[in-house]
Protein backbone atom coordinates (compact mmCIF):
# COMPACT_ATOMS: atom_id res chain seq x y z
CA UNK A 1 0.00 0.00 0.00
CA UNK A 2 2.81 2.75 0.86
CA UNK A 3 3.66 4.78 -2.67
CA UNK A 4 -0.32 4.69 -3.23
CA UNK A 5 -1.50 7.40 -5.69
CA UNK A 6 -4.68 8.77 -5.98
CA UNK A 7 -6.23 12.37 -6.26
CA UNK A 8 -6.33 13.73 -2.70
CA UNK A 9 -8.01 16.92 -1.70
CA UNK A 10 -6.08 19.21 0.53
CA UNK A 11 -6.64 23.26 1.19
CA UNK A 12 -4.62 25.84 2.59
CA UNK A 13 -5.60 27.75 5.60
CA UNK A 14 -4.44 29.62 9.11
CA UNK A 15 -2.33 27.47 10.91
CA UNK A 16 -2.05 26.80 14.72
CA UNK A 17 1.34 25.89 13.89
CA UNK A 18 2.96 28.52 11.60
CA UNK A 19 1.06 30.55 9.16
CA UNK A 20 -0.66 29.19 6.16
CA UNK A 21 -1.17 25.27 6.72
CA UNK A 22 -1.79 22.58 4.62
CA UNK A 23 -4.94 20.45 5.95
CA UNK A 24 -6.53 17.26 4.71
CA UNK A 25 -9.89 17.90 2.82
CA UNK A 26 -10.75 14.17 3.76
CA UNK A 27 -9.46 11.22 5.30
CA UNK A 28 -6.07 9.84 3.82
CA UNK A 29 -5.05 6.12 4.69
CA UNK A 30 -1.69 5.51 5.46
CA UNK A 31 0.96 5.08 2.72
CA UNK A 32 -1.20 7.22 0.77
CA UNK A 33 0.64 9.78 -1.62
CA UNK A 34 -1.11 12.89 -0.64
CA UNK A 35 0.86 15.54 -2.88
CA UNK A 36 4.06 15.57 -5.02
CA UNK A 37 5.88 18.92 -3.79
CA UNK A 38 6.50 20.97 -6.62
CA UNK A 39 8.51 24.13 -7.69
CA UNK A 40 11.53 25.20 -10.13
CA UNK A 41 14.37 22.93 -10.24
CA UNK A 42 17.64 24.45 -9.32
CA UNK A 43 21.20 24.08 -8.92
CA UNK A 44 22.80 24.83 -5.30
CA UNK A 45 24.30 27.27 -6.18
CA UNK A 46 21.04 29.33 -6.39
CA UNK A 47 19.16 27.58 -4.01
CA UNK A 48 22.20 28.85 -1.13
CA UNK A 49 21.73 32.05 -2.88
CA UNK A 50 17.88 32.40 -2.18
CA UNK A 51 18.24 30.86 1.27
CA UNK A 52 20.33 33.77 2.51
CA UNK A 53 17.72 36.00 0.71
CA UNK A 54 15.36 34.26 3.46
CA UNK A 55 14.15 31.59 0.79
CA UNK A 56 11.86 28.84 3.06
CA UNK A 57 10.61 26.55 0.53
CA UNK A 58 13.57 24.93 -1.10
CA UNK A 59 13.91 21.17 -1.02
CA UNK A 60 17.00 19.36 -1.68
CA UNK A 61 16.54 16.55 -4.13
CA UNK A 62 19.98 15.23 -4.95
CA UNK A 63 22.86 15.98 -5.81
CA UNK A 64 23.18 20.15 -7.08
CA UNK A 65 19.46 19.38 -7.01
CA UNK A 66 16.61 21.39 -5.35
CA UNK A 67 13.29 22.54 -5.41
CA UNK A 68 11.69 25.82 -4.59
CA UNK A 69 8.44 25.38 -3.70
CA UNK A 70 7.86 29.42 -3.88
CA UNK A 71 8.59 29.81 -7.33
CA UNK A 72 5.97 27.48 -9.87
CA UNK A 73 5.21 25.57 -7.03
CA UNK A 74 2.20 24.40 -5.24
CA UNK A 75 0.02 23.79 -2.17
CA UNK A 76 2.73 21.46 -1.20
CA UNK A 77 4.78 23.76 0.41
CA UNK A 78 2.24 24.83 3.32
CA UNK A 79 3.16 21.59 5.03
CA UNK A 80 4.29 22.81 8.14
CA UNK A 81 7.49 21.13 10.54
CA UNK A 82 6.65 19.27 13.59
CA UNK A 83 9.00 17.15 14.86
CA UNK A 84 7.21 15.45 17.79
CA UNK A 85 4.46 12.89 15.81
CA UNK A 86 4.72 14.48 12.52
CA UNK A 87 1.46 12.79 10.59
CA UNK A 88 3.16 12.29 6.98
CA UNK A 89 7.06 12.02 6.01
CA UNK A 90 9.15 12.75 2.67
CA UNK A 91 9.33 10.07 0.05
CA UNK A 92 11.92 11.00 -2.46
CA UNK A 93 11.00 8.26 -6.06
CA UNK A 94 12.40 8.67 -9.17
CA UNK A 95 13.34 12.86 -9.14
CA UNK A 96 10.12 13.51 -7.06
CA UNK A 97 9.41 14.41 -3.21
CA UNK A 98 6.30 13.35 -2.20
CA UNK A 99 4.53 14.65 0.82
CA UNK A 100 3.02 10.77 2.14
CA UNK A 101 0.81 9.81 5.03
CA UNK A 102 2.31 8.60 7.98
CA UNK A 103 1.28 4.99 9.59
CA UNK A 104 -1.60 6.60 11.38
CA UNK A 105 -2.86 7.79 8.91
CA UNK A 106 -4.61 11.50 8.51
CA UNK A 107 -8.19 12.41 9.66
CA UNK A 108 -10.24 15.10 7.82
CA UNK A 109 -9.44 18.50 9.03
CA UNK A 110 -6.39 17.91 10.31
CA UNK A 111 -3.22 19.57 9.41
CA UNK A 112 -0.39 17.57 7.38
CA UNK A 113 3.12 17.62 9.12
CA UNK A 114 6.54 16.25 8.56
CA UNK A 115 9.34 16.49 10.53
CA UNK A 116 11.89 19.16 8.21
CA UNK A 117 15.06 17.80 10.00
CA UNK A 118 17.58 18.92 11.72
CA UNK A 119 19.22 20.84 9.66
CA UNK A 120 16.05 23.58 9.05
CA UNK A 121 15.80 22.72 12.53
CA UNK A 122 18.52 22.30 14.96
CA UNK A 123 17.87 20.39 17.71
Amino acid sequence: MIGERRAVKVVVRKSGIHGDGLFAAEEIPWGTKIIEYKGERIPDDIALARIAEGADSIFELGANANIDGSSRGNEARYANHRRRNPNAFILRDKGRIWLVAGIEGIAKGEEITFDYGSTFYPR
